[in-house]
């Protein structure tokens, strides 16, 4: 970003006037990650054959830092942008950006971050996090598949969009996924005692009229070896006035010495569905990974569960009915170069029921029903640096 004369004058001084009024030493740090894969995908069928993309993978750039204001109590901050090294897109402040205060009382934020679902993902998600089998793009994990709907406008009941302006990167699409960034947001989290911790999470969406919100809250065990968590969210209006959608989440993990790994989740999801059958589905899913010096082994499962109830017309991408469940099956492989850089690999292979519709990150083929019935794979190769 260029700045003008003017804009560069007026930050010089502002950086001026500051540094003559600290009262107290403020620690920032610079961090980011720059991850970039090739990956080829097939099975799409005839016609469609198969294609080999070069994909960013949560590349990012980050700016955080704390002060301390005495007492025990700490300012902090983050500013975390992500941006393309495949094709030099990004933006400012589009991931973690938040303002704070941390204390014996815990800690509070507000500004844009992820739901506190998200800490889950740390126990049971994919541990290598592509944009091939990223849960949040697929629907195996809280539903993040959403390139399926249409408009809530076609739903019976009052349809006004009350979600314009909560959470995240995707806008509306947002409507279906629960484990997203909220923006306009606040979220509160305790201290540990003994072991145990809790969060909670709110995004408002400052529409007059409208009474919308999401709300993330997340129970926490932790020990050197165990983790359990349950999390609950509630969107509140999102889709429209009167519909209440919801997910329940409980998500374990075993560390089994220095030697490897075990993890898994079950969740519930229901959306709303007035004058018909609310439309739910389970899922589960369950990693392991074996360590030996620097080589990182994983083996994961991921299931979409049946769609049940009324899905008319399309708003989510859950499909309903026999046939509508899809496994994904991930094999993952890293090689630490050092503790900062590592080579690795993913196979991954997707099996849609006949009338399932899920597809793999980052493949841009048409959605519909071109993805039914279909065994998609992705061979992804790629190297990570962190700094």
């Amino acid at each position: 970003m260029k700045l003008t004369r003017a804009q560069s004058s007026i930050m010089t001084i502002a950086m001026a006037v500051c540094s003559g009024h600290v009262y107290a030493q403020s620690n920032v740090t610079m961090y980011g990650r720059i991850n970039v894969g090739m990956v080829n995908y097939s099975g799409y069928g005839a016609g469609q054959g198969s294609i080999t993309r070069q994909n960013n993978l949560s590349s990012r750039l980050g700016f955080k830092g704390t002060e301390d204001l005495g007492g025990g109590l700490n300012a902090l901050f983050m500013i975390e942008s992500g941006f393309n090294p495949d094709t030099g897109a990004g933006g400012l402040g589009n991931r973690e950006t938040t303002i704070g205060l941390q204390g014996p009382f815990g800690r509070v934020k507000i500004g844009f971050m992820l739901t506190a679902l998200d800490d889950l993902h740390s126990i049971a998600g994919p541990g290598y996090l592509t944009n091939v089998t990223n849960d949040n793009i697929n629907g195996f994990w809280a539903n993040g598949f959403s390139n399926m709907f249409t408009d809530n406008a076609g739903i019976d009941s009052p349809t006004d969009n009350c979600a314009s302006t909560i959470p995240g990167n995707l806008n509306a699409s947002n409507r279906f996924s629960f484990d997203n960034r909220y923006g306009n947001s606040i979220r509160y989290d305790t201290p540990s005692m003994g072991g145990f911790s809790f969060a909670t999470h709110a995004g408002l969406t400052e529409l007059t009229g409208c009474n919308s919100y999401a709300w993330s809250n997340a129970l926490k065990y932790k020990t050197e070896d165990v983790q359990v968590a349950l999390a609950y969210n509630l969107h509140h209006n999102l889709r429209g006035r009167g519909l209440n959608d919801h997910i329940v989440m409980l998500a374990g993990g075993y560390k089994i010495g220095t030697q490897g790994y075990i993890g898994a989740y079950y969740q519930t999801l229901l959306y709303s569905n007035p004058g018909k059958r609310n439309l739910k589905q389970d899922g589960f899913g369950i990693v392991g990974r074996r360590y030996i010096g620097p080589h990182t082994i994983e083996l994961g499962w991921y299931h979409a569960g049946q769609g049940k109830g009324d899905q008319t017309p399309v708003y989510s991408g859950i499909s309903t009915g026999d046939g509508s469940q899809s496994n994904l099956f991930i094999l993952g492989y890293r090689y630490a170069l050092s503790k900062r850089t590592e080579l690795w690999s993913q196979l991954a292979q997707l099996r849609n029921g006949r009338n399932a519709q899920y597809d793999l990150g980052g493949a841009h083929y048409t959605s519909g029903d071109a993805l039914q019935g279909r065994n998609l794979r992705a061979l992804a190769l790629g190297i990570k640096h962190d700094f």
